[in-house]
């Protein structure tokens, strides 16, 4: 059983040479909410990600069955000296492939905890891996170490994966984790619900909502929002409601990037 630390502040801050988790479509996308700002944070761990979901091992492979072979890995990105958009720092990244689409294409939630499961697993074997060639190899070791000279992630922090856009409720992925392995310490933004993800707020409101286009990474939830009959039998998502809406633009950068 894997040691799960919840917490409130920022998991940008963690110290250096941690491994910061995140879960992530395999289409090569951070396109909104936390995963953007990964993007902001880590332009150069973005490019890695993103060639590694879009360029195929052969020109025999196609890309969709390149990508679906991604889902239930993890790619672990070494530190690398870049400046973003909110300073150098350096960590590992762990991009958790936990659903191959985004947007409307987006896994089902038993899918996606699958995924989750086989993902943590690799995460962990990969770290194992790197502990062990660590010692006594001196070659093995500048190997691994990456440009800031990281030999293998000192822990592992997260972002409550899998809970916002991918919609999964946070306890199942919890418990998933319990079991991964990984020692994880999952930090969650100021302002953020201790015991509430966005779906519990919905359930308990009723409120239903649509996302914005190109979602990054996650879900829109279109097979849970209200839809309309017009003529000719075609459906169209409801009006998002306001205050959704609203929350969901909270969700996006506000509670993650630091002023």
């Amino acid at each position: 059983m894997a040691i799960i630390t919840e917490r409130v502040g920022d998991v940008f801050s963690a110290p250096p040479n941690s491994a910061i988790i995140h879960a992530c479509n395999a289409r090569g996308s951070w396109g909104a909410g936390v995963a953007l700002a990964f993007k902001k944070k880590y332009p150069a761990a973005y490019r890695i990600y993103h060639s590694h979901c879009t360029t195929t091992p052969s020109k025999d492979t196609k890309l969709a069955k390149h990508q679906a072979s991604l889902v239930g890995t993890t790619l672990l990105i070494p530190p690398v000296e870049s400046k973003g958009e909110l300073g150098t720092e350096r960590h590992w990244i762990a991009c958790l492939f936990t659903s191959v689409g985004h947007g409307r294409s987006v896994s089902k939630p038993e899918v996606i905890l699958e995924n989750t499961r086989r993902a943590v697993k690799d995460l962990g074997t990969q770290i194992e891996t790197l502990r062990e060639r660590r010692p006594g190899n001196k070659k093995n070791d500048e190997d691994h170490r990456g440009e800031t000279g990281a030999e293998t992630p000192r822990n592992c922090w997260a972002v409550r994966m899998n809970s916002g856009l991918f919609s999964v409720p946070w306890a199942q992925t919890k418990k998933v984790l319990e079991e991964g392995g990984v020692d994880i310490v999952v930090v969650r933004p100021e302002g953020e619900d201790d015991d509430e993800n966005e779906n519990d707020m919905e359930a308990k409101t009723g409120e239903k909502g649509a996302a914005a286009d190109d979602i990054g990474v996650g879900e829109n939830m279109a097979d849970k929002r209200k839809t309309t009959t017009e003529k000719g039998g075609t459906k169209r998502p409801a009006p998002v409601h306001a205050g959704l809406e609203k929350r969901r633009k909270k969700r996006g950068l506000e509670g993650w990037l630091k002023p």
